[in-house]
């Protein structure tokens, strides 16, 4: 079995559980799964130029990432991570986040298009629905909050 994490969406208590994809973002699976070794809670957003998506922040890698299993094409259930420098108008940070895609999405942003590395994946019907409707009351209530932890069924 491979890896997987949790997204639980702390207002509702849904939880869906996603797919490290291991064998084609090696070094992003094992950066990202360090990074939760301890459950991470923050702010869930609504990815407003990129349609479909709701991004938070995770913590920055140990390493470098490269680019690997990069699109800006992602299809529903696809998670991205993202690492990218602000443009100089924001200060020119380094920039960690994930965007979770409920349907077809783009990486495009005002400043143009963003890889991401397509590194997790959410399957099934069933959780495809509760990623819409968590994007359906973020959209709403313009707030949420998430947790991102190991499953407990993966293998370490």
């Amino acid at each position: 079995m491979s890896k997987q994490f949790e997204i639980v969406f702390e207002k509702s208590g849904n939880t869906v559980t996603a797919d490290l994809l291991e064998d084609k973002a090696p070094i992003t699976c094992e950066n990202f799964w360090e990074g939760i070794a301890e459950p991470v809670s923050d702010k869930l957003h609504h990815g407003g130029e990129t349609g479909p998506e709701m991004w938070v922040f995770v913590p920055e890698p140990k390493e470098e990432l490269p680019y690997e299993n990069s699109t800006v094409f992602p299809e529903h259930g696809d998670i991205l991570f993202y690492h990218y420098r602000q443009p100089p108008t924001r200060d020119g940070i380094m920039i960690y986040d994930i965007g979770i895609y409920w349907d077809r999405g783009q990486s495009r942003l005002k400043q143009g298009w963003i890889a991401g590395n397509l590194f997790a994946q959410v399957r099934g019907k069933e959780q495809i629905d509760i990623l819409r409707q968590e994007a359906g009351r973020l959209l709403m209530e313009g707030t949420g909050t998430v947790i991102l932890r190991r499953s407990s069924k993966s293998c370490s």
